[in-house]
């Protein structure tokens, strides 16, 4: 597990295609961040990997490896209660007890197990949320915002975000707030 440095800096990395290559400014203490199957068309290798686990997510996405250190650690969106209770999905009941068994065999069968598991706080979560007004934000605002509350006094960088992607996701939101973050001097875009 990579530790984070007192002069490490944070690269999150959008999953939209690559424009320029960032490789040169980053360092061996910085921790480049990544989101579910990284875009293999940047190939900057994953410290923390920030994966949507929720219950659909688990039944059609395949994690890839390609870009993640052998130290990698694993951020999911979710926790098995958040899933139970429908906190943050409106999924049937019979699916989120289907979910309690199915998702270990999924960590299991993707191989997760082999890196340190966390999961996004709770508080972190709804913090996010409720800073973009909409239930359900990107797993690359989860990190944005899981970062700025936790490192506050680290320099946080964001590469590739086009705030495009699945149509769940509330995409204009997010490119304003990401905009105001910025302007705010929360992240730089490079």
């Amino acid at each position: 597990m990579k530790i984070v440095q007192a002069h490490s800096k944070f690269f999150i990395i959008g999953n939209a295609d690559e424009q320029n290559s960032i490789a040169g400014l980053i360092h061996e203490d910085d921790i480049v961040v990544r989101f579910n199957t990284p875009n293999s068309n940047c190939t900057l290798m994953a410290d923390w990997v920030f994966i949507a686990n929720g219950y659909t997510q688990i039944r059609h996405l395949n994690i890839d490896h390609q870009f993640f250190k052998p130290d990698t650690q694993i951020f999911f969106r979710y926790t098995t209660k958040d899933i139970c209770l429908g906190r943050y999905q409106n999924i049937p009941l019979h699916k989120r007890i289907k979910y309690i068994w199915r998702f270990p065999k999924w960590i299991k069968h993707s191989h997760l197990d082999q890196y340190q598991i966390n999961t996004i706080p709770t508080d972190t979560y709804q913090h996010c949320a409720n800073t973009l007004g909409f239930r359900q934000p990107s797993t690359g605002l989860l990190a944005i915002d899981y970062i700025c509350q936790h490192y506050p006094e680290k320099q946080i960088y964001i590469h590739n975000f086009t705030s495009e992607g699945w149509t769940g996701h509330n995409w204009d939101d997010e490119k304003k707030l990401i905009y105001k973050w910025i302007t705010e001097g929360k992240i730089t875009a490079i």
